[in-house]
């Protein structure tokens, strides 16, 4: 699915999802008399007979309801289409014993991102496993000094990722390591 696709894609869901949730609190708002508070205008009466229609005498009740179910679907609509980056556990290839191996990646990604920070040329790191356009992808952002040597920055983490590797099944996951440079300015003792 194309970016622009998915964006009409959320901006639909979005906008479908706040006249679902406007209309419930509308119909709701309407029969407690709360919308005539809001909107003094508001007709007291709309030129259907709601009993003629419903054929039932409680169609305040009904009304209540309906609108009710419209804000518990509009907000449902809303919630189930938030983006969910984050990558539950993953299989692990089968062993001599019969059963299903899982492992939670994100304390091997952190303890791996620990590491890393605890190399010299390194000032800070933090760990992640998303899931990004299909894939699972480790991230690991490093942030380094700017007079940092760049083929040890390189080194120390293709050496986290390798032991990362050893640990986690690496046909499900790909690596991703961003670096981020400080200013001159910003560079502070680094407490050890």
């Amino acid at each position: 699915m194309s970016r622009a696709i998915l964006a009409f894609d959320r901006v639909v869901v979005l906008l479908l999802g706040l006249v679902l949730v406007a209309l419930g609190v509308a119909a709701v708002g309407w029969r407690t008399g709360f919308l005539e508070s809001l909107w003094p205008d508001v007709p007291g009466r709309i030129g259907v007979d709601t009993g003629r229609v419903t054929g039932d005498p409680n169609a305040a009740l009904l009304t209540g309801l309906v609108g009710g179910a419209l804000v518990v679907i509009g907000l449902w609509w809303l919630l189930a289409h938030l983006p969910r980056r984050s990558v539950g556990s993953l299989r692990l290839p089968p062993g001599e014993h019969a059963g299903r191996l899982v492992v939670d990646p994100r304390p091997a990604v952190d303890t791996a991102a620990d590491v890393l920070a605890d190399v010299p040329v390194i000032r800070s790191a933090r760990g992640a496993v998303l899931a990004d356009r299909g894939e699972r992808v480790v991230r690991l952002r490093a942030t380094v000094d700017p007079d940092v040597d760049l083929a040890e920055v390189v080194t120390a983490c293709d050496e986290v990722l390798a032991d990362l590797a050893h640990v986690l099944p690496t046909d499900q996951l790909r690596s991703r390591v961003e670096l981020s440079v400080l200013r001159r300015g910003e560079a502070s003792p680094r407490v050890q």
